[in-house]
Order: structure tokens, then C-alpha cells, then sequence
């Protein structure tokens, strides 16, 4: 886990700030994602509890209403039974209320989905990605002229002496083997074109 979390910051590290801008808005809709889909799975829930207790109090309606005549019943059971009709009445209106909401929780997502980038977006990135390539270019330049005249000194350097002797009073073998070893050292440092 710890690695996947580095990986995760070396790449926003790393990545161009246009790819971050996308990351935090896919960032911002996966989080929205998981808050409507926990609501979904709650509401779900509620439901099955809600029709559970609409079908028992159905159950016991018409077990209520199986009995003799209401004629014959005593007026605490007729007020059970009216007070049950009135129970059962709101829980089907509740249940009616949660479907409804269920069906926009459900719908919700697919609206949310991938929102478009405004024009604006698109033309602060452009310039933006511009501007990174105007900079990168001119890196190269840059880059290429360092080498050229880092070149061009350590031929003088070679070439310079006094007496026979290279400039800096080392044998001539050492010296070019010192030549190199910076050469190697320029070309590993040149920027790469990609």
C-alpha cells in the first residue's frame, strides 16, 4: 500500500500540470461516486426494511380483518384496526418516497459521469503547453552551446603548453585521459531530444 501511495505522488510529482488538473477532477468525481454510491446502498437498505415492515403490517391487516364481523369486535379492535390502516397508509407512502428517491440516486451518476472541459480550459492549457515547449526548446539551445564551447576549451586546454609540456605541467597522457573523462562526463549530461 505505502508503495502504491509513492507511486501515486511520484506521478503527480512528475506529470504535467495539465494531467494534474485532470487527476484532481477525476479525484473530485470518484469521490462524488463513492459518496452517491454509499447514499444508494443506504437507501437500499432503508427500503428492504421498509417493505419488510409494510408486508408485516399487511400480513397483520388481514389477519385483523379475518376475524368476525366488526359488529361483533370490541372498539379497542376497531381502533387497532383503524390506527393499523392509518400505519400502513404512511409506510406505502414513505415506501412511494424512498423508490422515488432511489430512482434519482440511481440516475444520479450517469449524469455526473465526465463532465467536458470548458473552452477556457482547453485554451489555458494550450498556452500553457506552449509555453512549456517554447521553455524546453529553448533548454536545448541552451544545452547544445554549453556542450559546444565546453568542447571547444578542452581542445585549447590540450593544445596549450609550455616547452613541449601541456599548459597545467601534467604528462600529455594524463591530460588527455582527464580530456576525456569530461567528455564522457558532457555527453552524459546533454539533453536528449525525445
Amino acid at each position: 500500500m505505502r508503495v502504491r501511495g509513492l507511486l501515486v505522488t511520484v506521478v503527480l510529482v512528475l506529470a504535467p500540470t495539465g494531467a494534474r488538473a485532470d487527476a484532481a477532477t477525476e479525484a473530485k468525481l470518484r469521490d462524488a461516486l463513492r459518496a452517491t454510491t454509499s447514499q444508494l446502498r443506504t437507501l437500499e437498505d432503508e427500503k428492504a426494511k421498509w417493505q419488510k415492515t409494510e408486508a408485516d403490517l399487511r400480513a397483520e391487516l388481514q389477519t385483523l380483518r379475518a376475524q368476525p364481523a366488526a359488529s361483533k369486535t370490541p372498539d379497542s379492535e376497531k381502533r387497532a384496526v383503524a390506527s393499523l390502516n392509518r400505519r400502513v397508509n404512511e409506510l406505502t407512502e414513505t415506501n412511494g418516497k424512498l423508490r422515488t428517491s432511489l430512482s434519482k440516486c440511481e440516475a444520479a451518476p450517469a449524469q455526473r459521469a465526465a463532465p467536458e472541459p470548458s473552452e477556457e480550459d482547453r485554451k489555458r492549457a494550450a498556452e500553457e503547453l506552449d509555453g512549456l515547449k517554447q521553455k524546453l526548446a529553448g533548454s536545448e539551445e541552451k544545452n547544445l552551446e554549453m556542450y559546444r564551447v565546453s568542447k571547444e576549451l578542452l581542445a585549447w586546454m590540450e593544445k596549450v603548453g609550455v616547452g613541449g609540456e601541456p599548459f597545467f605541467g601534467w604528462k600529455r597522457n594524463e591530460l588527455e585521459n582527464i580530456a576525456q573523462d569530461y567528455g564522457d562526463k558532457l555527453l552524459e549530461q546533454k539533453v536528449k531530444k525525445q
